[in-house]
């Protein structure tokens, strides 16, 4: 209960003493006995009085019709400002000044850069320790990738399944014993490397043999396609830019043979009609040559065909091989280059997700026929969209197969796309930073591993979770333990 002034009158007195002032048929001179009687002035007898009617006419006034609007009344205190500073630092890609701007204009409260880069600080140490003592017993499909803010490399590691971030880390040099220490340290939190996918990145390879990890060392596959997809645009431009010189030449023929001239200066073209016609029809083959020769490409590199049927690497050579002779054909510089360079100087490496995947398939393939393979095949590829099961898709004979062949599928493993995706999502923070801080990367791996995504075949669970980690904080967990532990400002 609130202390009030007049101890001795409490709640239940007061209650009376507004009831009996406010009855309308109350004796004369029961103000004064009233006073008297409670050692109190006639002026606070009319003060309660007056509260009284007002906190009644204000209840008992005519409302809207329907349901009372449901309102939160929103405590502006220093917790909530610690909590509204980390949410905008890691969700919300801004700098300290902007954060500085926001509380002022949301929540009207002005601080300091230096208590914000005070809190931010505390929040990297925190999730440092945090992310240092966490224990990952879990088995993962490495992709590595450097991202640089200037001339600092940043090295990203993360899992090709579950979209978990196992490392994002700044260092100065990027050899092999800066990023092979950075392995081990993984490695000393329980994760166990299935393979490693990397780019041509000198650094992450050395670190890799470094680390001695004894795993596949893949070749990106993310690069080689995009590289592709660059030249398919632009032979789709040069393309379209030959015919419309085409079409431009033939109205300038029009023009030139018609009787009656139109006004204005006379259409000119730099090519003649024919030589048009020959410059449009050779931009059309070659985007189309390219076109169905990539897709060839990039089918063979597939663990399995159009008809569900695993790609034997002799066959997937031969493909390669061929499609690459004709691309060699169209004497192209930028082709050229691309299928000398990036394909055929990388080809052996291409081909060795495949060779492992025969390797280690063909015991499962002994027990199935080629219909029966080739619809357990279908189902993992759809398992996510119908929401198969094995004990749903296949008889109880064929469970234990099919099981041996589906997590089979599961390691297959050749691209850092996740790797790239996630630097997407870091470029921001950094630009707006200027820099990379030494509490920034902490924060956005605790984060990015305890938020749960929005959209997509991932939707609805972190990527903690996607890992296999059931008993891992929830978003909100992971921020009350940022906020309620205070760590010293040399941990971080």
């Amino acid at each position: 209960m609130a202390n009030y002034r007049i101890r001795e009158l409490d709640v239940s007195i007061r209650l009376e003493l507004a009831a009996r002032m406010i009855n309308p048929a109350r004796e004369w001179g029961e103000v004064t006995s009233l006073a008297r009687k409670h050692k109190v002035s006639r002026k606070f007898l009319y003060e309660q009085r007056d509260k009284a009617e007002q906190v009644l006419r204000q209840a008992l006034q005519p409302q809207r019709p329907g349901p009372r609007k449901q309102t939160r009344e929103l405590e502006i205190d220093r917790a909530f400002l610690r909590r509204a500073t980390l949410v905008m630092a890691t969700a919300i890609p801004g700098s300290v000044r902007g954060i500085q701007m926001a509380l002022e204009l949301l929540f009207e409260e002005h601080r300091a850069i230096g208590w914000i880069s005070q809190q931010l600080q505390e929040f990297g140490a925190t999730a440092k320790n945090y992310l240092a003592e966490s224990r990952l017993e879990i088995s993962v499909l490495g992709e590595a990738d450097e991202i640089f803010q200037g001339k600092q490399p940043c090295l990203t590691v993360v899992d090709g399944r579950s979209f978990l971030a196992l490392n994002l880390s700044a260092e100065q040099n990027r050899d092999a014993t800066t990023w092979g220490t950075t392995f081990l340290e993984i490695q000393g939190r329980g994760v166990q490397f299935q393979d490693m996918v990397c780019d041509g990145a000198r650094g992450i390879q050395a670190g890799v043999r470094e680390a001695e990890l004894k795993v596949p060392l893949r070749p990106d596959l993310f690069h080689l396609i995009r590289e592709g997809h660059r030249i398919t645009r632009a032979l789709e431009a040069a393309a379209y830019q030959a015919i419309t010189a085409a079409q431009k030449a033939s109205r300038a023929e029009q023009e030139a043979c018609s009787v009656k001239k139109r006004r204005g200066r006379p259409l000119k073209s730099k090519l003649t009609l024919p030589e048009a016609k020959v410059q449009e029809s050779q931009a059309i083959a070659h985007y189309d040559a390219w076109d169905w020769l990539f897709n060839e490409i990039r089918q063979a590199l597939e663990p399995f065909d159009n008809h569900e049927q695993l790609n034997r690497p002799d066959r997937a050579r031969a493909t390669i091989e061929t499609a690459a002779e004709l691309l060699l054909t169209l004497n192209l510089p930028r082709v050229t280059s691309f299928v000398k360079k990036k394909l055929l100087g990388y080809l052996d490496e291409l081909l060795s997700p495949l060779v492992g995947l025969v390797e280690s398939i063909s015991p499962w393939q002994a027990c199935l026929d080629a219909k029966t393979e080739a619809f357990i095949i279908w189902a993992w590829k759809h398992r996510q969209t119908f929401h198969l099961e094995i004990e749903n898709v296949c008889s109880p004979q064929l469970h234990s197969t099919a099981r041996g062949l589906w997590e089979t599928l599961n390691l297959f493993h050749r691209s850092s796309s996740l790797a790239e995706s996630l630097h997407s999502w870091l470029r921001p923070h950094f630009v707006s930073h200027r820099g990379i801080p030494n509490w920034l990367l902490p924060l956005l791996q605790a984060f990015w591993n305890h938020h749960p995504f929005q959209r997509g075949k991932r939707q609805g669970k972190s990527p903690l979770a996607w890992a296999g980690i059931d008993d891992a904080l929830s978003l909100d967990g992971l921020m009350d333990l940022l906020i309620n532990h205070q760590p010293a400002l040399t941990a971080a």
